[in-house]
């Protein structure tokens, strides 16, 4: 009976191992058959690398090589609120001194234009003219050329013998320590005084003043252009002659 068992078993495992050897040719046939097989195609791709190690520049440099110091470097220079300051102060020096050339020059050039400017003055006048007479007509003759009315022109003679006043030409009658002359005489240093003058004095008021110099002539202001000129005495517009000895 034992014996039979065992007879059994060995079959059973010989059986087995017939079975799995006819499945296995088997399984590998049909796992060839459903394989499928896919390829695909890619476009040819050509990268040029660069040798980044021999285009590399050198940066070696001598020991005792010169890398420039500050002075040498092209940097922006600022100026200080002082330096400024001083630079300002300069052109504006330059700028008045430019101004006093060009005024000097002006006055210059007015005065070498005035042909029959007279020489008179307080050491050759005469005794026709006192000392303060002499003073007021050296003043007016200083002032030809210059740029100024009538009034100003005889109120700065004035002042260069003492005498502080201005007013309108009509006005000047009253000049202190002056009196009218009523004899129709003339003396260098009296003041003409004209009335309705229609503008011929070149001045925007029509009446008009003037100092007498001598030799039928007088100096007026705000003459023709507006100037100091020397001319003669309008006779025919004079009306009164203020002199103070």
């Amino acid at each position: 009976m034992k014996t039979n068992s065992v007879i059994s078993s060995v079959v059973a495992v010989c059986a087995a191992a017939a079975c799995l050897f006819a499945f296995v040719p088997a399984a590998s046939a049909a796992s060839t058959q459903e394989t499928v097989t896919s390829t695909k195609s890619f476009p040819a791709y050509t990268q040029v690398r660069k040798d980044f190690t021999a285009e590399a520049t050198s940066t070696e440099v001598d020991s005792d090589a010169s890398w420039g110091d500050v002075e040498s470097l092209n940097v922006p220079q600022t100026q200080s609120q002082a330096e400024k300051d001083a630079e300002a102060q300069k052109k504006a020096q330059e700028e008045a001194a430019k101004k006093a050339a060009e005024q000097t020059q002006s006055q210059s050039q007015a005065a070498s234009r005035s042909d029959s400017r007279s020489t008179l003055s307080y050491s050759d006048s005469g005794s026709a003219a006192s000392a303060g007479a002499a003073a007021s007509i050296d003043r007016a003759y200083s002032l030809i050329g210059s740029s100024m009315d009538c009034t100003a022109l005889v109120t700065k003679a004035l002042a260069a013998r003492g005498i502080n006043f201005h007013g309108w030409p009509e006005e000047y009658v009253n000049v202190p320590g002056g009196y009218v002359v009523t004899d129709g005489t003339l003396e260098p240093g009296d003041i003409l005084i004209y009335k309705y003058t229609n503008g011929t004095n070149g001045g925007v008021h029509y009446d008009h003043v003037a100092l007498y110099v001598g030799g039928g002539k007088a100096i007026h202001g705000g003459w023709t252009g507006g100037v100091v000129a020397l001319a003669g005495t309008l006779p025919n517009k004079l009306t009164t002659v203020v002199r103070i000895p």
